[in-house]
């Protein structure tokens, strides 16, 4: 455990190391690998996300209505200080996902969720200008999971379909940040492959899991053409809430 607790210093340290003043117009939430084994399962995520000059936190909640069958819920709000003047950003996402889920024995879950959401990214530059950017995101994303005792870990690829449906910008940012938010609306919709990876500890019902999510994955794009932040690293506490409602069922005489 404590050569994974060095690990992810390292990568924060690796991947989170920038200049202090960059304006990014997306970031890769954290993608989702629920553990799901049969109806009624559900799960609850608060945790805290961070890149490169920004951090934030994000929401986190699936259900299983049906046998095989879930749905999904992402919330994230980030904000950033990109130097010491006036300029700051900030962006958000919302999305819902349904899915259906495959176990494969007591300790493997495989998933495949199709979602859609939206948000925005806000962004102020030196003397007082902005950008207001909105956009629509849909996406298919199968994933792994396992889930022992003490431990779990999981990954998933999220083939992201990123669509820029408004934009409300002030000329006079200046560049590069003209020419970056032309390159987007002029490629809108914009295809991006992520990939992201978690590992866990805990005892059922909580556990506080490490992701790791990446975007560029087979480098499908210039990540300075769009100024797309290109990772971001999270730490999140679940609560496996169908642990109460079963344990309660189980005792004898509660009804």
């Amino acid at each position: 455990m404590t050569r994974f607790y060095l690990f992810v210093l390292a990568a924060s340290t690796l991947l989170f190391t920038g200049a202090g003043c960059t304006h990014y117009y997306y970031a890769p939430n954290t993608l989702r690998t629920p553990f799901l084994q049969q109806q009624h399962d559900a799960q609850i995520n608060l945790g805290l996300i961070t890149g490169d000059e920004f951090s934030g936190y994000e929401l986190h909640g699936v259900y299983s209505p049906l046998k095989h069958a879930a749905v999904m819920v992402n919330h994230m709000y980030i904000n950033s200080d990109v130097s010491a003047g006036n300029e700051s950003g900030k962006g958000r996402l919302t999305e819902v996902a349904l899915g259906a889920y495959f176990p494969v024995g007591k300790y493997s879950s495989f998933s495949l969720f199709g979602g859609w959401g939206g948000g925005a990214v806000i962004n102020t530059y030196d003397l007082n200008v902005s950008s207001d950017l909105r956009f629509r995101r849909t996406f298919l994303q199968p994933a792994f999971a396992f889930q022992a005792k003490w431990v779990r870990f999981g990954t998933a690829v999220r083939f992201s379909r990123l669509q820029y449906v408004r934009g409300d910008v002030d000329v006079e940012i200046g560049e590069p940040d003209l020419t970056i938010i032309r390159n987007i609306e002029r490629d809108s919709p914009i295809f991006l492959p992520e990939t992201g990876f978690f590992c866990g500890f805990g005892y059922r019902p909580f556990w506080a899991d490490f992701h790791l999510n990446f975007s560029n994955f087979m480098n499908t794009y210039d990540p300075d053409e769009y100024n797309f932040a290109q990772a971001t690293l999270a730490v999140s506490f679940s609560c496996q809430l169908d642990h109460f409602w079963r344990k309660r069922a189980a005792k004898p005489g509660v009804r």
